[in-house]
């Protein structure tokens, strides 16, 4: 008998540790944000307008209006300069359709696009569908290029889901580069 209340008290004692450790998902992201930051790009938590929200999440029973978003992480790219120039926009991941790119939408449009914006979005194209781990959306402004997602490792390692996602950044940040130095200094 002595035995079996020396075990309950063990194990009373020992568990509230057990349930302090962290747990697999909360390990793979730890590892997924060490590396960003070691890949020279910011993580914060942030949220993403959901696109696709049913009606529940955008008004409650009484009828109050509620902000239907998606929890997510954000990592940044901050551009070596400011662009005045360059494209800015908010790419969401949706089943709706819009007319820049197939499978993802814009809440509001995108400004300083170039005159050949078919051209812009067919080498955008590649990049944003390219982009790994769980992307919700990208977006593109004036100081940096941002990516928005779960933190999924579909069988990857951390360090080659956050090279996939700086590579893409990049791939951004250099085309608006080139967008925003073709654009002459006295245009508005």
């Amino acid at each position: 008998m002595a035995w079996i209340i020396i075990g309950i008290v063990l194990v009373a004692a020992i568990g509230p540790i057990f349930w302090l450790l962290p747990s697999k998902r909360d390990r793979i992201q730890g590892q997924l944000r060490a590396a960003a930051r070691h890949a020279g790009l910011v993580v914060e938590i942030a949220d993403v307008p959901k696109v696709d929200a049913r009606a529940e999440e955008r008004v409650s029973a009484g009828g109050k209006p509620r902000d239907a978003t998606i929890d997510c992480v954000a990592y940044r790219l901050a551009l070596p300069r400011r662009m005045p120039n360059a494209p800015a926009w908010l790419l969401l991941r949706s089943g709706r359709e819009n007319r820049y790119l197939t499978g993802w939408t814009t809440l509001s449009p995108p400004s300083q696009l170039p005159a050949q914006q078919a051209a812009y979005w067919r080498d955008i194209a590649p990049v944003v569908n390219g982009l790994p781990g769980g992307c919700t959306a990208v977006e593109a402004d004036t100081r940096h290029v941002s990516w928005y997602g779960r933190e999924r490792l579909d069988g990857d390692s951390p360090e080659t889901v956050v090279a996939g996602i700086r590579d893409g950044l990049q791939a951004i940040g250099k085309l608006h580069r080139e967008l925003d130095r073709d654009v002459p200094s006295d245009s508005p």
